[in-house]
């Protein structure tokens, strides 16, 4: 007859064998519940786990969020009432109908902050998640018109116009990533890393997506060793503000 530790041990044994066949449950339960789901739905679940993700990642960053607001507008204006007075160099990458490039612009009025706006205007360059494909938020090749001269508009893809990009001077410089595929963030994250000092902001649009924004920042920050904090943050983490500090 077994004794108590023999005991033991089988149960821990069997609990192993119970957890594997448990896992083969749900995935077959998962395959076959599929079927009848919506693309939207499963992209709603994948999105669920990528604001997991996001406070993970944060936590194990080492990087605290302040007070949260309650939109895209009031993470602007957070900035926008930082910055107001300074000569400010503000940079957008995708800027689709230019409603964000239009609102720090006519908010930031020294006359010597510059605000550059780097789209195809062709729309997304490759399919965004399940749901966004090629070409969306395209403007058939159309610039916005902004009747501010301080505003200029750099029209092609980010690999065709950002290697001859040179910024002018400034004291303060603000980019505003609203890319959304990772490829596109990563390449405008390492095109602009040597002019990313400290006390340069970066504002992503859409954080919260582990494939893209947020895996972009993420390699970005093993690589360049560069450290940030959050400046400000939507409830969601959707929209947020980083400030390099060293």
């Amino acid at each position: 007859m077994n004794g108590p530790e023999d005991s033991s041990g089988n149960g821990d044994a069997a609990a192993g064998i119970g957890w594997g066949e448990r896992l083969r449950a749900v995935k077959d339960l998962a395959t076959r519940i599929g079927p009848i789901l919506s693309k939207e739905i499963i992209h709603t679940l994948d999105a669920s786990i990528s604001y997991l993700e996001t406070g993970r990642w944060l936590k194990s960053e080492g990087i605290v969020v302040p007070k949260r607001v309650e939109s895209r507008a009031n993470v602007y204006d957070q900035l926008i009432n930082a910055l107001r007075d300074q000569p400010i160099l503000y940079l957008e990458f995708g800027v689709w109908q230019g409603r964000s490039i239009r609102y720090w612009s006519e908010r930031l009025r020294n006359p010597d902050s510059r605000f550059h706006g780097f789209d195809s205007f062709e729309g997304l360059p490759e399919s965004w998640n399940m749901l966004f494909k090629k070409g969306l938020f395209s403007t058939n090749g159309q610039a916005p018109q902004i009747d501010d001269s301080r505003v200029e508009f750099f029209k092609g893809w980010f690999e065709e116009t950002l290697p001859g990009y040179r910024p002018p001077q400034h004291d303060q410089l603000v980019i505003n990533i609203d890319a959304d595929l990772y490829s596109s963030t990563k390449f405008v994250l390492n095109a602009l890393k040597d002019y990313i000092s400290v006390g340069t902001y970066i504002y992503f649009d859409e954080f919260c997506d582990r494939n893209n924004e947020l895996r972009a920042f993420d390699e970005f920050l093993a690589e360049t060793r560069m450290r940030f904090e959050v400046a400000t943050a939507s409830r969601s983490l959707m929209y947020i503000a980083f400030r390099r500090i060293g």
